[in-house]
């Protein structure tokens, strides 16, 4: 009898894990499948004083008239994140044409505060400004950021300039707009 009771005690321990062990499928490896994305973002912010450009006239009869002048008081900040095989650009455009002279713009080497400095992109030389084409001032841009305190981000330098042997030299108040994007990636 005592043979018996313990068949029957070691039956039921029996029926009662193989349940379990039939239906748990848990080891000592486990796995998950995560999506991981980047958010692309592309921010620009022109900090600094209003810029006031101006050709100077005459003091005296017979005196030179000014032809350039030029401005590098503000800064154009960035924050740009990018996914794999993407970069950026920064364009400028004004906002109506000039008369009797030209504007000239250039991005210049950022502040020791700008992160990740070899992703900033390859900065054009001074450009010609108009109100019909975009022109590129820095191409090739990837993840990287200025910081946002006073000096830091690019240095914009203007150029203002008479046009040789204009006849008529107009004032006027004119709006700069830069704009960041996305260059195409060749990766398909």
């Amino acid at each position: 009898m005592k043979k018996k009771a313990s068949l029957i005690f070691i039956a039921g321990i029996c029926e009662a894990l193989i349940p379990y062990t039939a239906i748990g499928q848990d080891s000592r490896v486990a796995t998950q499948t995560v999506s991981l994305q980047v958010a692309g973002s592309a921010l620009l912010a022109v900090s600094g004083p209003t810029v006031k450009l101006q050709l100077a006239g005459a003091s005296e009869a017979g005196d030179a008239i000014q032809e350039s002048v030029e401005n590098s008081e503000t800064r154009l900040r960035i924050s740009s994140l990018v996914n794999d095989g993407e970069s950026r650009c920064i364009t400028a455009k004004i906002s109506e044409a000039l008369v009797g002279t030209q504007l000239y713009v250039e991005l210049q080497e950022p502040n020791a505060n700008f992160v990740y400095p070899e992703n900033k992109g390859a900065l054009k030389s001074q450009q010609l400004l108009s109100n019909e084409l975009e022109s590129t001032l820095a191409e090739g841009i990837k993840t990287c950021w200025s910081g946002k305190t006073e000096g830091d981000g690019y240095v914009i330098k203007y150029t203002y300039k008479a046009i040789p042997n204009a006849p008529i030299l107009k004032s006027a108040t004119i709006t700069v707009t830069y704009t960041i994007s996305t260059i195409p990636s060749d990766i398909d």
